[in-house]
């Protein structure tokens, strides 16, 4: 599936997916937000998370790891809080 075949939905139905080099996620709540992922990061394909309930993007999974990897040394080093 891609993003494209994605309805939006006003909050809380509305479609959550990953975004890219970050752990924050996108609601497309209308067409506009749809558009503009698309245009931002292309008509990406999407898995649904059954766990978590949100779209993930295998395309984005190496950025949002190397994040991951990057914010557990920041942490490390200088606290969460």
């Amino acid at each position: 599936m891609r993003v494209s075949e994605l309805q939006p939905a006003k909050y809380p139905q509305s479609p959550s997916v990953e975004l890219p080099n970050n752990d924050a996620h996108r609601l497309l709540i209308n067409d506009f937000n749809k558009d503009s992922f698309i245009e931002d990061y292309g008509d990406v394909e999407i898995v649904w998370n059954e766990r978590y309930k949100y779209w993930e993007v295998p395309a984005f999974a190496e950025s949002r790891a190397a994040y991951g990897k990057a914010k557990q040394r920041y942490c490390e080093q200088h606290g969460s809080e």
